[in-house]
């Protein structure tokens, strides 16, 4: 499982003191500030403990420093729509929001046909994302997002409270959301997300996913980029069988839904 704040600490970044990658967000030295206190930290008393925790939360970013680093960046990024380019900025992103907290709640939470029942699965708005949009999610205590597939655009999902399971999909060849008959897919995700914790979607791998809440619910983020223009045929929603036709490689049999 890959935390945003190990993304951080793991990006492969010039070796210099400080590097801006946006306006005011310096990579390199909050690197080496990290495996400082990872050192400080063995020899800390657990009164100190709780002091330094209390200082890192105060340090992290909030909301509104996120969109003002992630912006900037995203633009740089966005153009580049390969497989390798969306990677690079889906991990990007990822890192900018390494220990993001204080993230509002959105005006409304609005019933979404995503989820089996309307109520248990609801999705917000926190504006100010460019070229990105966030939405933000809430999931009642066992609550279902049917996996459907991302056919325009990326996402990064990243959990702020509770628990969840996400399954990520791709189909077993070239995808064809017209399709009205059976195919394979394969699992190449199956992540249970916390506190902090990221699921990547880009339009070439993890292109499909679902969600199901944990017994306490839960509360993330999904941040979407758009890439090309919405397609007419609405959302995919895949219906999977229940067992593996391939254990080792996970493919399975599956349909697509509309509606």
């Amino acid at each position: 499982m890959m935390r945003a704040r190990q993304l951080l600490a793991a990006a492969d970044l010039p070796g210099d003191a400080e590097v801006e990658i946006a306006p005011g967000f310096f990579i390199a030295r909050r690197n080496f500030l990290i495996g400082l206190g990872g050192l400080a930290a063995a020899t800390l008393s657990p009164g100190d403990l709780r002091a330094q925790d209390a200082n890192t939360v105060a340090a992290a970013p909030s909301f509104e420093k996120f969109l003002q680093s992630a912006n900037a960046t995203a633009k740089q990024l966005v153009a580049d729509t390969s497989a390798t380019g969306q990677d690079h900025y889906l991990h990007t992103i990822a890192a900018l929001a390494a220990g993001l907290h204080s993230v509002p709640l959105p005006e409304r939470f609005n019933p979404t046909d995503q989820g089996l029942t309307p109520e248990a699965y609801r999705i917000g708005f926190n504006p100010g994302g460019n070229p990105f949009r966030v939405l933000h999610w809430r999931l009642e205590p066992g609550a279902i997002c049917r996996p459907h597939a991302h056919t325009y655009g990326n996402v990064l999902s990243i959990c702020l409270e509770g628990m969840v399971r996400v399954r990520n999909y791709e189909v077993d060849g070239e995808p064809d959301y017209e399709f009205g008959g059976t195919f394979h897919v394969r699992k190449t995700v199956d992540q249970l997300l916390t506190n902090g914790d990221v699921n990547l979607v880009s339009l070439h791998r993890n292109y499909i996913h679902g969600f199901v809440a944990g017994p306490g619910g839960a509360r993330g983020l999904d941040i979407t980029t758009p890439l090309k223009p919405r397609p007419d045929h609405g959302t995919p929603y895949l219906s999977v069988g229940d067992r593996a036709l391939d254990e080792f490689r996970q493919t399975y049999e599956a349909t697509w839904e509309f509606a």
